[in-house]
Parts: structure tokens; C-alpha cells; sequence
């Protein structure tokens, strides 16, 4: 197990050593989960994966189909929408 020791900032921020960042591969931007257990603060990195297409719109057709809102309605909606520019 590796340690170092860092303190709070005024702001809340923690400051994870450079050599444990570099071990682990940790660079700006990197998301993370935090969790509490008892006096313990845990963190650890989530992988944010890339949903595909099909993926991002399922609720959209989902809640287009409960509505019946059809091809033609959303051709119209297009069409209306364009007219006002």
C-alpha cells in the first residue's frame, strides 16, 4: 500500500499526491465515484463508456410512441419551425 499525506484546501479539495496520480494513471478531468464509510473517504475512478446512438434516443422513441406523435408529425414540426427563421 502506498502513502502520502495531503490536508483540506478552504475550498473542500483534496490534493492526491503526484506519485500515487502517476501510478494509477490519473490525469485532469479524470471522473471519479466518492464514497463514505465511517471516518473513511474512498474514491475511485469510473469509466464514463459511450453509449451508441440507438442507445441515447430509446427514450425519446419510447415517449414519441406512447404519445402517437408520428413521422408526419415530427416532418411538421420541422417544417413550422424552419417557417419562423
Amino acid at each position: 500500500m502506498d502513502v502520502e499525506f495531503t490536508r483540506l484546501s478552504s475550498k473542500g479539495q483534496v490534493v492526491i499526491p503526484r506519485k500515487i496520480r502517476e501510478s494509477l494513471h490519473w490525469e485532469v478531468g479524470t471522473p471519479f465515484r466518492v464514497m463514505k464509510e465511517g471516518d473513511a473517504v474512498m474514491i475511485e475512478k469510473i469509466e464514463l463508456g459511450r453509449k451508441s446512438w440507438d442507445e441515447v434516443a430509446a427514450p425519446f422513441r419510447k415517449a414519441a410512441e406512447e404519445a402517437e406523435f408520428t413521422q408526419e408529425d415530427l416532418s411538421q414540426l420541422i417544417r413550422d419551425v424552419r417557417r419562423k427563421k
